[in-house]
Formats: structure tokens, sequence, C-alpha cells
């Protein structure tokens, strides 16, 4: 009788003894098509919420979660921590008075201009921005503005429009309502595929604005090392699973 109770109480204690939960390491990401995205359904989609994903299932120590912010408020937040990670940044885009390190990531990608193409322009219409109309992402840090993206600032040296997305950019240069603008190229690789007839009304630079280092931006106070994740990353690539990744954003891996 006594044993019987016993084992009673041991199968109760365990079953009443919640299993212990993974630590969380929340994500942070902002619209920046293709790396974040809203889908039709407003869900959060794009190279990010993949990368977490490949992240969950390639290990069980951590969960990692994504957690919205924006441009501008991304560097409180991360003070905050709100988010101790973000995938697809770059120390020259604010991050220099936080104690950060970054993880290069090796993705091939930058911004390049577009124009509507009107049988008399050609490549030199991009060297001078005078009296022609730009269309800018509010927030995003652009290397012809030596990396300034404070507003007033550039709108007192150029003829600017500001919108809140690489997609809005495209359209308003579609639309005439600016002459230029800078967009990500793999954004715009992936807008023409999803509409081909535009691809002969722009006219797009060779010329990049920027070539983006792309890297993982990590706290040091985080619950993973730098080490750990530039681990799991290194098995990721090893595995072919990030350029699978990749290649679904029209982006390619830097070979080592």
């Amino acid at each position: 009788m006594n044993k019987t109770l016993t084992i009673i109480i041991t199968i109760c204690l365990f079953v009443a003894t919640p299993l212990q939960a993974k630590p969380v390491v929340n994500v942070g990401g902002y619209l920046f098509a293709p790396y974040v995205d809203v889908s039709e359904d407003g869900l959060f989609q794009g190279f990010t919420i993949d990368l977490i994903a490949a992240f969950n299932q390639l290990q069980t120590e951590v969960e990692f979660q994504f957690v919205n912010t924006s441009i501008e408020n991304r560097y409180q937040a991360y003070d905050i921590r709100r988010f101790d990670m973000m995938f697809f940044e770059s120390p020259i885009w604010g991050w220099k008075s936080f104690t950060a390190e970054f993880i290069p990531l090796d993705i091939v990608d930058g911004e390049v201009f577009i124009t509507l193409r009107d049988g008399v322009k050609d490549q030199q219409y991009f060297d001078s921005f005078g009296n022609k109309s730009l269309s800018l992402v509010s927030g995003y840090h652009y290397q012809f503005a030596q990396w300034n993206n404070n507003e007033q600032d550039l709108m007192s040296d150029f003829d600017i429009q500001f919108v809140h997305t690489n997609r809005a950019s495209i359209e308003s240069v579609l639309k005439g309502r600016a002459d230029i603008a800078p967009v990500t190229l793999s954004y715009l690789q992936h807008y023409i595929k999803m509409y081909p007839k535009i691809r002969d009304n722009l006219l797009i630079s060779e010329k990049l604005d920027q070539t983006y280092s792309h890297s993982i931006l990590l706290n040091p106070k985080a619950v993973i090392s730098k080490t750990k994740l530039q681990k799991w990353l290194s098995d990721l690539q090893e595995s072919g699973r990030l350029n699978r990744i990749a290649k679904k954003y029209d982006l390619a891996i830097k070979p080592r």
C-alpha cells in the first residue's frame, strides 16, 4: 500500500512539474523588403522570418522569436532590450554609439537607382541629382547622402518625397511622382518578377549607391554568445540551407 501510494505521488509530482521553457532570443525586424515584409494577410514574411525558422529547426537550446519594430525606433527598442538580435544590419547604419557585436552574413545585395525610361536618358542621368526629385524611404541610410538619415537635413540638400517602403519608392517613379529612387536591388528584381511588364519602363543604374555589408547584430548580454551563433550560422551555410533561403529572395551568398 505504501509503495503504491509513493508511486502515485511521484507520478503526480512529475505531471504537475512544468517542462522547463527554453530561453527566448528576441529578433528585431522592420519593414525592409525582401528581408522583412508583410503578406496580403497581414503576416510578417521575408528572409528574416525564414532565417529565424531555420535557426529554430537547427538547434534546441533557445527559441528565436520575431519582434516587430520600425526603422526609426529600432535603436531605442534595442537600448531597452525589446530585442537582442537583428539580421541584415550594418555597423554604419547608426549603431556606432551602441554596444553591439556584428557577425557577417555574406549576403550579396545593395541599392541601385531607377528612373522612368524615355528614350533620351542614359546612365549619365544618375550622375547628378540637381533639379531632380527623389523618392527615399524614411529612416534609410544612403551612401550618396553620407549616411545621414535626418529628414530635415536631406530636404535642405535635395528635392525629396519620403515613403515607407521600397515598393512605394518604385511606384512613385512609375507614376511620375519622383524622377529618381534608390531601391534595394533584390527587391527590385522581385518586383519585376511580379510585374514583368514594368521592366521596359525603367532605366536602372549600372552603378550602386551602396553595397550592403549585411551582418547579424547581437547584444553582448544576450543569452547566446557570438561564438555559438557563428557556429549555427556556419552549420546553416555548410548544409546549403542558407543558400536555399537566399535564392528564394533572388540573393546569393558570397563564396568562402
